[in-house]
C-alpha cells in the first residue's frame, strides 16, 4: 500500500555541536545516516529523499546503492530551513511529505507509520507524535503547506512558524516512548546512544 507521502530526510548539517560530521558516525551496525535511512525505507513512504550538504560526497557514498533520491542543498550553511525546502521542491509528486532529522536513529519505522496511519485517518493536514506533550518527529504536511514552507526566509521561525499559525489544523499523534524526541547533538548524547544499543 503507498501513503503519497514523501519522506525526507535532513541530513545536510554540519553537526558544530558534536565537532565531527554526526551523519557519518559508527551506529549500530553500521553509521547514523544509514539507520536513519534504513528505517524510513522500511516505512510506509512513497520516496526516500536525503537532503545532503556538509561532506555530502562521504554520506552519498556511505547509502551506496539504497533506493533513495538525494538532493544537495547549496545554502546548507543557513540552517534546517533550506534544507527542508529543498527536500520539498523535489517531492512535487506526493500528496503530503514528513520532515525527518537525521541525528534521530532511534525513531523506528512502526514509530514512522503509527504517524502516517495516523495521518491518513485524520481530516486535518498536519499530524505530529506527540510525548509527555513534547512534539517529535515525523512531522507530516499535507502538500497544499509546501508553498508556507518555500515561502519562509532564514529569519524566520523556520517550520515552527506554520505551526503556530496553523495550530488548529493540526493532529497529535500520542505515542508511549521518548524515541520521537531523543536527538543526537552532543559527544554525551552519541555515547549514551551507543551504551543503550549494547543492552
Amino acid at each position: 500500500m503507498t501513503s503519497g507521502i514523501s519522506g525526507i530526510l535532513l541530513a545536510a548539517g554540519l553537526s558544530t555541536r558534536m565537532g565531527e560530521p554526526k551523519q557519518l558516525l559508527p551506529f549500530g551496525e553500521s553509521t547514523i545516516v544509514e539507520t536513519v535511512v534504513d528505517n524510513m525505507l522500511a516505512a510506509k513512504f512513497d520516496e526516500v529523499i536525503v537532503v545532503l550538504g556538509h561532506r555530502a560526497a562521504e554520506i552519498q557514498k556511505q547509502l551506496g546503492t539504497r533506493p533513495i533520491k538525494t538532493v544537495f542543498n547549496r545554502d546548507y550553511r543557513d540552517g534546517m530551513l533550506t534544507s527542508a525546502q529543498t527536500g520539498i521542491r523535489a517531492s512535487k509528486e506526493s500528496s503530503a511529505f514528513a520532515l525527518m532529522l537525521v541525528d534521530q536513529p532511534f525513531i523506528t519505522s512502526d514509530l514512522i507509520n503509527r504517524v502516517i496511519e495516523a495521518y491518513q485517518q485524520t481530516e486535518k493536514g498536519i499530524a505530529i507524535p506527540s510525548y509527555n506533550y513534547k512534539r517529535g518527529h515525523p512531522v507530516i504536511f499535507d502538500e497544499k503547506y509546501a508553498p508556507d514552507i518555500l515561502a519562509l526566509d532564514t529569519e524566520s521561525d523556520g517550520v515552527r512558524t506554520l505551526l503556530k499559525k496553523y495550530g488548529d489544523d493540526i493532529h497529535y499523534v500520542t505515542v508511549d516512548t521518548d524515541r520521537v524526541l531523543r536527538d543526537i547533538d552532543y559527544r554525551e548524547d552519541y555515547e549514551r546512544a551507543l551504551k543503550e544499543g549494547e543492552k
